[in-house]
């Protein structure tokens, strides 16, 4: 595990050093984390590539989204990293400054989590630091991901009247005046050489861990925005200069937090009227300074509307565009672990309960990929399982995704194909995918519905197969029929509530049709021994259950379960028919038809002898 600390206890983190225990010298990267899913990864991996060594000391914010499982899924157990986890949210200046008491070394950079820098970037604003010991701090270019500056990475200080003329826009009318001149220096000519500048981006600091003894740390009053600037006025204040280094680069993504735009905005808000009143109460008139603080306010309640319109969105608007230029980067973090890592798409289902413990115990390390946060059973898994977000129907979501030999594949079949170029991306040489039994019992429905479900099988195993020969993959296709287990299903667990509500069960005819249910722990263990097992390679097996009995004989079983006896009442085929086209109306029941009642009185038996021979497949019997 990363050494992690509760912000409670406030201890400083070991010190590397070489063989003659001499501390190395090693810059502390301290970043402060909220939410920010796939990109922290990525900042850190390119902190990794850097040319000198880093430590990561990453301060999380009481995270709710998978950043931090994605953290230690790429990067395992590395030393470099201390995890601080703190107990809530304490904004930006409360989450650095934890990190700060575990720095070590001469410098410390604070980087946001949405930013990536290129391998010479921390050397060289070293060097810069080493060549002006008059320098308390340093910052650097900082550009979009269009390449375009960034706005803050290099400006004034927002004094109340240069904040006054940005608003009135006078800065347009007299461009040429020094007077109206605005605390913006985007746009302006870049700098041949490092300059000193009034005040740089907190996204990218890199300070002299020196002079913070006169300094002090950040002011916790700021939660969100102006610390930075508060900062570098206390610094300059002390007189430490504050240096702009051109010509380093690094990119900020700016999609680093899910934070609500209003969230957002009222801290900027309320940071600026207390950065105005912490260093120019004393500088302006009352009046003016009065006037300055009712229109920040007056602002803010300008945007409001518009900011609580924008409430409901979420997200990461230039993940998808960063995962293509930085895809290498996730890449190169995750490689050392990618033959003992197992994916595992549609890891919530009921057959993914019971196969990730399997998986763990066999010594994989497991990504379980979710569309929604991890489930409440997470914690039998064990702690070999990394739940990550994921939407396995946009390859871009899969991109950010930690190297892996394998993918077992408990989701829709029809979705993999289409993906397979993008697990081939991750390294993935080995398939185990589910489909279902369906392709062979709904192949001649009446129902137009059921016969393209079918369909749809056969043409997703198809295809599956070509485009996993194409990508130099070994692929297995399991077909179960009647799964049951954990109460996640649309058969056993259906009947079983029809019984518990009604005290008895609907039957077209006699029910005699037989069948082979399958529990979903039977069919976890056939992953986990087919997986490395060279007799199922490139192939498909029907996986039925270890008893055979007819549909009435396993509805008495259900009965039986719930220590009742069995009650079965025979309904005339349009009645039945009726009754099933009212319960359609309901959305979770939409698929329902008379076919599906018509079965009860057809043999649905798979038998499933080759993968007992091929790799020891020995399924219960029927035990709901």
């Amino acid at each position: 595990m990363f050494m992690t600390y509760d912000s409670g206890r406030e201890r400083m983190a070991p010190v590397e050093a070489d063989a003659t225990g001499v501390q190395a010298a090693v810059i502390t990267a301290v970043i402060v984390n909220y939410n920010s899913g796939a990109l922290l990864t990525a900042c850190v991996a390119s902190l990794f590539a850097s040319s000198c060594p880093v430590r990561v000391v990453v301060s999380d914010n009481a995270s709710d989204d998978d950043s931090l499982d994605r953290l230690q899924a790429f990067f395992g157990d590395d030393p470099r990293i201390t995890l601080i986890r703190n107990r809530e949210n304490l904004g930006f200046s409360g989450g650095c400054n934890r990190g700060l008491a575990r720095a070590a070394g001469d410098y410390v950079l604070f980087i946001n989590p949405d930013c990536v820098i290129p391998p010479d970037a921390i050397e060289r604003m070293r060097a810069l630091m080493a060549a002006h010991p008059e320098a308390g701090m340093a910052g650097c270019l900082i550009r979009n991901l269009d390449g375009s500056e960034q706005v803050g990475c290099r400006r004034y200080v927002p004094t109340p009247w240069r904040s006054l003329v940005r608003v009135l826009r006078l800065d347009r009318l007299f461009p040429r005046d020094p007077r109206f001149q605005t605390f913006n220096m985007a746009g302006t000519p870049l700098p041949g050489e490092p300059v000193s500048v009034e005040a740089i981006s907190g996204a990218f600091m890199f300070v002299r861990l020196s002079v913070l003894a006169k300094v002090g740390p950040l002011d916790e009053y700021y939660f969100l925005h102006c610390e930075d600037l508060d900062w570098c006025m206390r610094f300059r204040l002390a007189g430490y200069a504050i240096l702009f280094e051109p010509g380093v680069a690094i990119t900020h993504l700016k999609g680093g937090s899910h934070a609500s735009a209003a969230f957002v905005e009222w801290h900027k808000h309320k940071g600026m009227a207390r950065f105005y009143q912490q260093f120019f109460r004393d500088q302006y008139p009352l009046a003016l300074m009065l006037l300055v603080i009712t229109a920040v306010w007056a602002r803010f309640a300008l945007m409001l509307p518009y900011l609580l319109l924008r409430r409901g969105q979420r997200g990461h608007p230039e993940v998808r565009a960063a995962c293509d230029r930085y895809s290498a980067l996730w890449r190169a973090a995750a490689s050392p672990f990618a033959a003992q890592t197992v994916i595992v798409s549609g890891a919530t289902s009921q057959v993914g309960r019971f196969l990730l413990p399997r998986l763990v115990d066999a010594g994989y390390r497991v990504i379980a990929l979710s569309r929604n946060a991890a489930p409440d059973w997470q914690g039998e898994c064990g702690g070999g399982v990394f739940w990550l977000r994921a939407d396995i129907r946009d390859g871009a979501s899969l991109v950010p995704m930690p190297s892996a030999r394998t993918l077992i594949h408990l989701a829709p079949l029809v979705i993999l194909p289409q993906q397979i170029e993008a697990f081939a991306a991750l390294g993935v040489r080995r398939v185990i995918a589910f489909s279902s039994s369906s392709r062979h019992s709904k192949a001649e429905s009446p129902v137009d519905a059921e016969r393209a479900y079918a369909r749809r099988l056969v043409d997703a195993e198809q295809a599956l197969a070509e485009r996993c020969g194409q990508a130099d993959m070994r692929w297995t296709v399991f077909r179960p029929t009647l799964i049951y287990g954990r109460g996640m299903d649309r058969n056993v667990t259906l009947i079983r509530r029809l019984v518990r509500i009604v005290g008895f069960f609907p039957l077209l005819g006699d029910g005699l049709g037989l069948r082979q249910p399958v529990h979903a722990d039977d069919l976890a263990a056939a992953c986990v021994a087919a997986l490395d097992n060279p007799q199922a390679l490139d192939k498909a097996y029907d996986l039925s259950g270890g008893e055979t009995l007819s549909y009435r004989a396993m509805v008495g079983r259900i009965f039986a379960s719930l220590s009742r006896k069995p009650r079965f009442l025979r309904i005339p085929q349009t009645l039945f028919t009726g009754a099933l086209r009212m319960l359609s109306l309901i959305p979770r029941y939409r698929d329902f038809n008379i076919a599906m009642a018509q079965r009860m009185n057809e043999d649905l038996v798979y038998e499933h002898h080759d993968a007992t021979r091929d790799f020891g497949f020995h399924p219960k019997k029927f035990t709901p």
